[in-house]
């Protein structure tokens, strides 16, 4: 009974939507966009997206899907039976209406950073039957197989015919990641219409998102937590403001000229706006903080600064969000997970060496997991039954609600003619969560040059990989089972 409150609540099972609904299929069939054309129809002249300069309402926004559609089309014979799509994204108005008519072909489309290295997307492609196309603004892409300009594409959408292209099909999202064993791994959220309907209806209206107007989406729409915050948006009919500018006071700015009132980020992007709005007047009221652990600098500095209605996600690319913690839990024990939402099932298993490792069993989990999913973090339950994060099972970073295996690392390293052996850790930061510290020897008689290493390692990595610092060693020891140890120093950055 308390769901079907929820969705009364929501508007959703209501007379004239159940129409819209029906009306939305039978044009759109099991393609995503008819949440589009749904959103369209129900909120029609409503703002819906803004970067601030520029504005769609939602039936603005789902006629420039169709138009875009067809240039998309016009510049390479994508079928829905054969082709993907790897896009990488840049969070900016242009590319999130990309992303829309991409879905809208009926394509399999593969989310990525728009700073994704080369070889990351090239490793992606490899494994994708042909045609695979990659649609990218970044001048180091456009070199690649299939690469096709953005920027070109939406240019000439302009001045394409007005026919409608769209398909019925479903056209999943997939997101990379590294997961829990540091393999790299594409994740495809399993297909449905409304399986995500339960989960969803409890955490809207548990943290009060329904009641919110606009909502800043600080986190990169490639990752699976900015995405979903996208869909929010557009299902419950909320102005989204997206924006690839990284100038925070300038955000701060827009936050307060558009009326956000609800913010969505990782905890290191809610920290920055809460630091440039101190002794402001605001309109934020909500925060939804997900895809990284918060630390108790930043729960105490955006809570002062902006509000105490915040709420914690706990969850994974793989196992989308499971777990909702509000301030007071937080404030109490900062790595409480709160609740399981409606539809999330879990238990602990007890780990041979020790501790337990917490299992999520959802509706919402990918379609390659099995049962009961590994989430690869330790946990406890204190007296009030309430689950502890105790850290990860095995050596995985996470920075700034990005999952970085040490070995990737280390092994990009080792590529560098000068490095003989190297150790790649992480340690705790208030702000990233984590940064990346490698302990690195160099061959005998060369020297160490830092600025050459880190230059060295653009070539196969992504900034966000490269170690944020870089300690010189003379050796490494090792434990009775030969594993590295943290060596002696010589020099560093510290």
């Amino acid at each position: 009974m308390r769901f079907i409150n929820q969705l009364i609540r929501l508007r959703i099972i209501m007379p004239r939507t159940l129409y819209l609904i029906l009306k939305a299929k039978a044009i759109h069939g099991k393609n995503l966009c008819f949440l589009l054309k749904l959103a369209s129809d129900r909120f029609a002249g409503k703002p819906a997206i803004t970067d601030g300069n520029r504005y769609l309402n939602f039936r603005e926004l789902y006629h420039a899907v169709l138009s875009l559609s067809s240039a998309i089309r016009s510049y390479c014979p994508i079928t829905e039976k054969k082709a993907s799509a790897v896009l990488a994204c840049n969070n900016s108005f242009d590319h999130i209406i990309f992303l829309y008519a991409l879905q809208n072909l009926g394509i399999k489309v593969i989310l990525v950073n728009h700073k994704a290295h080369i070889n990351e997307i090239n490793s992606i492609r490899e494994n994708q039957p042909e045609p695979c196309y990659l649609f990218s603004s970044e001048p180091d892409h456009l070199n690649l197989r299939n690469a096709r300009h953005i920027d070109t594409i939406i240019a000439s959408s302009g001045n394409r015919s007005k026919e409608k292209i769209f398909s019925k099909k479903y056209a999943p999202v997939v997101f990379p990641t590294s997961g829990t064993t540091g393999q790299s791994k594409l994740i495809e959220k399993k297909k449905g219409v409304f399986y995500w309907l339960y989960s969803f209806a409890d955490l809207v209206t548990c943290a009060g998102i329904d009641k919110r107007d606009a909502v800043f989406i600080s986190s990169p729409v490639s990752h699976s937590f900015g995405y979903s915050a996208l869909l929010f948006a557009l299902v419950l009919g909320k102005k989204a403001m997206i924006t690839e500018n990284k100038n925070h006071q300038e955000i701060t700015d827009l936050i307060i000229k558009e009326k956000i009132d609800l913010l969505s980020g990782v905890p290191s992007s809610l920290y920055q706006v809460a630091v440039n709005m101190k002794g402001k007047t605001h309109p934020v009221r909500l925060i939804i903080s997900g895809g990284a652990a918060l630390t108790e600098a930043i729960l105490q500095k955006v809570s002062q600064e902006l509000t105490k209605n915040i709420f914690s996600l706990y969850g994974s690319t793989e196992a989308s969000t499971s777990f909702i913690a509000g301030y007071d839990l937080l404030k109490k024990n900062i790595h409480a997970l709160g609740r399981p939402l409606k539809g999330i099932h879990y238990r602990l298993e007890q780990l041979p060496e020790g501790g337990k490792e917490l299992l999520i069993k959802s509706q919402l989990a990918n379609t390659s997991s099995c049962a009961w999913l590994h989430s690869g973090d330790m946990v406890e339950e204190d007296d009030n039954h309430h689950l502890i994060w105790c850290g990860r099972k095995d050596s995985m970073i996470i920075k700034n609600g990005f999952n970085i295996h040490p070995a990737e690392i280390e092994n990009a390293i080792l590529r560098i003619d000068t490095i003989e052996d190297v150790l790649v850790t992480g340690e705790k930061n208030k702000i990233k969560g984590e940064i990346i510290i490698a302990y690195i020897k160099t061959k005998p008689t060369t020297l160490f040059d830092e600025q050459k290493i880190r230059e060295g390692l653009k070539a196969f990595l992504p900034g966000i990989k490269i170690p944020d610092i870089i300690i010189h060693t003379a050796a490494f020891e090792f434990t009775g089972t030969g594993k590295k140890i943290k060596p002696i120093v010589i020099s560093s950055n510290l």
